[in-house]
């Protein structure tokens, strides 16, 4: 395993939090505040939906974006779904080499505020199952 949510500090869930009390107070009440032992009770139990993906590293390195500019990046091959990833943090782990398969169990939190709606998208667990 290369990342785990579960054991960061729960900072990454202040914006998400502060979203749900002004705009979708109901989530709260009835989940817990994310990130707090209630919210990953419920996220657990699957009360909380949760997505998992599964692909394979096809590259790693700087590409040039369509206005030239360039991005070190990491590049997953989601069964002829590519996805591209900033190379940062975790992504930068060693295990994450060109032929890895890799899992990315994630979550989002989506919610209507007065100007349109807006969603928290998360990794909660990336891991190398094979290389």
């Amino acid at each position: 395993m290369i990342f785990d949510l579960k054991n960061q500090p729960t900072t990454w869930a202040n914006g998400v939090n502060e979203d749900l009390i002004a705009d979708y107070p109901e989530y709260i009440q009835k989940y817990g505040k994310v990130g707090s032992e209630k919210w990953w009770d419920n996220y657990f139990s699957g009360e909380i939906e949760r997505k998992v993906h599964q692909g394979k590293v096809v590259f790693i390195g700087e590409r040039a974006d369509s206005c030239d500019e360039i991005w070190d990046i990491v590049e997953i091959d989601f069964n002829g779904e590519l996805a591209e990833y900033d190379r940062c943090g975790y992504w930068k782990s060693d295990e994450i080499i060109v032929g890895a398969l890799v899992s990315i169990e994630s979550f989002e939190i989506s919610l209507h505020q007065k100007y349109g709606p807006k969603t928290h998208m998360f990794d909660r667990l990336v891991q190398i199952s094979k290389t």
